[in-house]
């Protein structure tokens, strides 16, 4: 319900719109009494002064608590709240019009201060208008007489403000005959009198003007004073007959001589909130060059042309522009005629100008030397012909637009124009149509996103519709869902097109420029690099290297990141017709073919810098000679692989599509690692799948074992464990059938973990232990190392803890040995999780620490955010409760934007105990169950175990214990099927807990016994 007090007239209400008189005198004074400090608590005391005065009933608590019934019942209990002694009117203030009022016209009076007088008077008259009579009609007593006397001051104060705007603005008619009356009011105020003689001067009354201030100094004079200095100053301006509108200036101000605007008329601009500041931030002084660049159609003059206008009052001596016509089609202006027009605009007669560029120049120098104007230089060609058109020492402001980014400018602010926002874009296509054209706000938006938010050709799908009333946006979507033809459906109703526009960009390029920007719209994806544009075009690194500068600098293509460039979407789809009308199929497609081997090569060498010591099976390169990145480390490998993962996937799925299955299998196992330390586990997935079946069909047992052990690991990842079961099953067989120990070696190991996801820990150590013996006799030491941390995992799991620490510590130290620092960091994790089980909490958190350290610059996304699960762990409660939640959240937000469902499952149930410890059991009964749906989803036992533990103790504390008991047998009945020791020992620790709180502590007794035995058990 929507309720406004109204007490500038008789009390009433406002009740979601309809306003409604409020009854009985006592209790319309009880709301008005609580309605002047609405908000804020009022004493009973305090109340009983403003409605009785010092003559209050016999018992006036019960007489308030009456009157604050009935207005519970008007406007509803929850708005008038009662503490010890005091009510308060709990709404905004500015839902009383007294207060709202107040707040009008000091608004108001900022605004007069800033030079903003239209909105100024706007809200004082809205002000005003709030007053229905007199303050509080009907309400006796000194408290109502006071309110009436404050707003009364108010009010005059108010109209002071709205009279002193409508002079300033030339109202003088809306307001004399007002301020006559307000004279006879208060005939000694110099103000209003003031006020009235301006009036009555700008409305051609001098001679009653001058008569009141006349009568005034009398007055004045009869006490033995004069007029003040402002309203004697008025008086002497109307003698000497200024215009009327100086005097209420500080001083007379002089005629101006004409100042020339030459900007031509142009649209309203639409966004560029951020670029105008920008361009604004410059005030006068030294020269300012403010160059805007941007591609065809982003809006470059219109944004120049607006600015001008803006600044129009810092640089009072003009505003100037010259159309230098570098994409005309009609040839660049020279820099010649460009002075010769921009000196006849400050009226330098045509025969006065010399003849030559440098004394034109020159003369232009001169002539904006004391001058402070803005001058707009649109569509810039490059430097040569801008530098005879700087002004030199001047404080004027050049704004220069340009297709080029004109870098060589000397002391130039750049501003590099991008496509608009979408909100921005969308509001400037809705500026240009008819409302009832946009049928629906997705629409709207996919209208936009194919115009590729750029201005220009938003501004013609606007025309072209404006052009067809029975036309909506879905019947214009139809027409531009076919990519091939949509730049010749941006058009409007005349035949503009916006491909028009690039092509006077194309045109000016040289022909390799132009086969290579045609080119560039084959790439797997819209961003590349130089490496792949050098394969894609068949042209040296060098000279590649050239052109893509070239490009970027007109514009034609943006770079998001270093070395990493993309053509607006439009762009790219010009090029893309322009290659199909030019560039033979034959060449088109040994271009992707070029491109596509790159990507293969480039993908090999970065497996081999991330990940030097895996396992491969060596097989020989597509031929040709590539320019690959130069990385020296592998981070910037890494940082290569990450930015180019679509184009990757897409390469892989090129050479499938061109039927090259052994090319794709090939690339699929070059990125394995890659792809599933970022994550990105459902395209592993299809390419992995696809690289077995091809193995299978080759009858190559050892790749296709490599690839079904990828496809086990992915699907591990995505939670489905009996899926990887198999996978892993599968490879292990082939991998023996070809008698491969590494391959074998490799597929025990994710068997194992496959069984530790699945919770069958006795398995899970039978695997790892295999794995590890296979390894002692091949005797490498860094596939040692990875086999005994896994080993010690299943040993800790398994409750055997000290030999659990001798695998971790020697896997440590061989990985340090080694130099792997993902490897080191998983071990600390693992350390850090045994100190934990053991209540070594400051050892734990040291070892999590570290850990994290270096999982987050060498390990993977997975292992990050269950490293900051892990840190979380070990923060002590319950002062650090926000901050352990938060870094909790922060590794769930990873985890579900990977798809990490077993971890996701670890954090739920991590926030789960948090919350249960600081005493919000509703929070944390929700989080274990929703950890439990993931872990029954996918299956994960040991997730599912303490999911069921944590939400049985969150139903203990919130007085469920039949809950409480069924959650916990069901954790120990898992916990026993797959002899989890230590989930054994907490889930009989819980049950002790809550046999205890119900008395029977037989129950209890053997619970604990039990738990205490399991925690002993070696």
């Amino acid at each position: 319900m929507d309720v406004d007090i109204l007490v500038l007239g008789p009390v009433g209400l406002r009740v979601d719109g309809v306003h409604e008189s409020y009854g009985a005198a006592k209790r319309a004074h009880f709301l008005a009494a609580l309605a002047i400090d609405a908000g804020q608590p009022v004493g009973l005391d305090i109340l009983a002064r403003r409605l009785w005065d010092n003559s209050p009933p016999g018992k006036p608590p019960a007489s308030l608590h009456s009157y604050a019934a009935r207005v519970r019942n008007r406007i509803g209990a929850d708005l008038l709240v009662q503490h010890a002694h005091t009510y308060t009117l709990a709404i905004d203030p500015d839902a009383v019009d007294y207060h709202r009022f107040s707040r009008l016209a000091k608004q108001a009076r900022s605004l007069v201060a800033s030079g903003d007088d239209t909105r100024a008077l706007a809200l004082v008259q809205e002000a005003e208008a709030l007053r229905r009579g007199t303050p509080l009609t009907g309400i006796g007593g000194l408290w109502a007489e006071q309110i009436r006397r404050r707003f009364q001051e108010r009010l005059f104060s108010a109209r002071m403000l709205r009279y002193e705007i409508e002079l300033r603005m030339g109202h003088y008619d809306a307001v004399a005959d007002e301020l006559a009356t307000a004279i006879e009011r208060a005939p000694g105020d110099e103000t209003v009198t003031r006020y009235y003689m301006v009036a009555a001067y700008g409305r051609g009354q001098t001679t009653a003007a001058l008569r009141t201030y006349d009568a005034l100094r009398r007055q004045l004079r009869a006490v033995g004073t004069e007029p003040g200095h402002a309203l004697a100053r008025t008086n002497a301006l109307i003698l000497d007959q200024v215009p009327p509108g100086e005097l209420l200036a500080g001083k007379p101000r002089h005629v101006r001589r004409q100042v020339p605007n030459h900007l031509p008329a142009h649209a309203d601009l639409v966004g560029r909130e951020e670029e105008i500041r920008v361009l604004c931030a410059s005030g006068p002084g030294n020269v300012a060059v403010q160059a805007i660049s941007g591609m065809a159609g982003v809006g470059k003059s219109l944004l120049a042309l607006h600015t001008a206008e803006k600044l129009a009052q810092k640089y009072p001596d003009g505003q100037l522009y010259v159309n230098l016509r570098a994409n005309s089609g009609q040839g660049a202006l020279p820099a010649r005629s460009a002075l010769r027009t921009l000196l006849r605009s400050l009226d330098i007669p045509a025969e006065g100008l010399p003849p030559e560029l440098d004394d034109l120049s020159a003369l232009w120098r001169t002539v904006l030397s004391t001058r402070r104007a803005v001058v707009v230089l649109d569509d810039a060609d490059d430097p040569d012909q801008l530098r005879p058109l700087l002004p030199g020492d001047s404080p004027s402001l050049v704004l220069v637009t340009s297709r080029r980014r004109l870098t060589s400018l000397p002391k130039a602010r750049h501003v590099f124009l991008e496509a608009l926002p979408r909100k921005s874009a969308e509001a400037l296509f809705t500026a240009r149509v008819v409302a009832e054209q946009i049928d629906g706000d997705e629409k709207l938006a996919e209208l936009v996103r194919l115009a590729g938010h750029l201005p220009l050709a938003l501004t013609l799908l606007a025309g072209r519709l404006r052009s067809r009333p029975t036309w909506t946006v879905s019947h214009l979507l139809v027409k531009l869902s076919d990519d091939p033809g949509r730049l010749a459906e941006i058009r409007d109703g005349s035949g503009d097109e916006v491909a028009s526009a690039f092509a006077l960009s194309y045109e000016q390029l040289t022909p390799e420029e132009q086969r290579v920007f045609r080119l560039l719209s084959l790439h797997f994806t819209p961003g590349f690099g130089p490496h792949a544009t050098a394969a894609l075009t068949g042209l040296p690194i060098a000279t590649t290297e050239r052109i893509i500068e070239e490009l970027y600098d007109v514009s034609l293509l943006g770079e998001p990141m270093p070395e990493h460039f993309e053509p607006p979407d439009l762009l790219r789809l010009y090029a893309h017709n322009l290659t199909l009308i030019h560039d033979p199929e034959p060449v088109r497609a040994a271009a992707v073919d070029r491109l596509a081997d790159f990507y293969l090569h480039a993908a090999v060498h970065a497996d081999r810098l991330l990940f030097p010591r895996t396992d491969r099976i060596e097989r020989p390169l597509p031929s040709g000679a590539f320019a690959l990145p130069r990385w020296t480390e592998a981070r910037q490998a890494r940082a290569w692989m990450v930015a180019e993962t679509s184009a990757l996937i897409a390469a892989v799925r090129h050479y499938r599509d061109r039927g090259q299955p052994d090319r794709a299998a090939q690339l699929a196992d070059a990125l394995h690692q890659f792809l599933d330390t970022e994550g990105h586990w459902t395209t592993a997935e299809e390419i992995h799948l696809a690289a077995a079946r091809h193995w299978h069909t080759a009858a190559e047992p050892a790749s296709e074992a490599r690839a079904l052990l990828a496809l086990a690991t992915v699907r591990s990842h995505l939670g489905r464990y009996d899926e990887a079961e198999r996978s892993g099953r599968s490879a292990l067989a082939r991998a023996r059938s070809a008698n491969d120990p590494a391959v074998e070696a490799e597929a025990l190991r994710v068997l194992g973990l496959t069984a530790w996801d699945l919770g069958r820990l006795d398995e899970c150590l039978e695997f790892h232990q295999a794995a590890l013996d296979m390894r002692l006799r091949a005797g490498d030491r860094w596939h040692i190392a990875r086999s005994r941390n896994n080993l010690g995992i299943s040993l800790l799991h398994l409750g055997d803890h000290s030999r659990a620490e001798e695998c971790f510590r020697a896997a440590y130290a061989e990985f340090v040995h080694i130099g792997d620092r993902r490897g080191e960091g998983q071990a600390l994790n693992n350390l850090g999780d045994l100190h934990l089980r053991r209540g070594e909490t400051e050892s734990a958190h040291d070892a999590f620490s570290r850990s994290l350290d270096l999982v987050a610059e060498d390990g993977s996304r997975t292992e990050y955010a269950v490293g900051l699960i892990n840190v979380a762990s070990t923060l002590r409660l319950p002062g650090n409760t926000e901050r352990a939640l938060e870094i909790y959240r922060r590794a769930l937000g990873i985890l579900r934007m990977i798809g990490g469902r077993r971890e996701e499952s670890v954090a739920l149930v991590a926030i789960g105990k948090v919350l249960h410890e600081s005493g919000r059991y509703a929070e944390a009964s929700a989080h274990h169950t929703s950890a439990l749906t993931v872990a029954r989803a996918i299956g994960a036992t040991q997730e599912e175990i303490q999911a069921l533990r944590g939400l049985g103790l969150s139903e203990l504390r919130s007085g469920r214990p039949k809950a409480t008991k069924e959650h916990l047998a069901a954790a120990l009945t898992l916990a026993e099927r797959i002899n989890a020791a230590e989930e054994m020992a907490r889930c009989h620790l819980a049950l002790a807990e809550l046999h205890g709180e119900a008395g029977e502590i037989d129950d209890a007794t053997a619970h604990s016994r039990l738990a205490h035995d399991y925690f002993d058990t070696p």
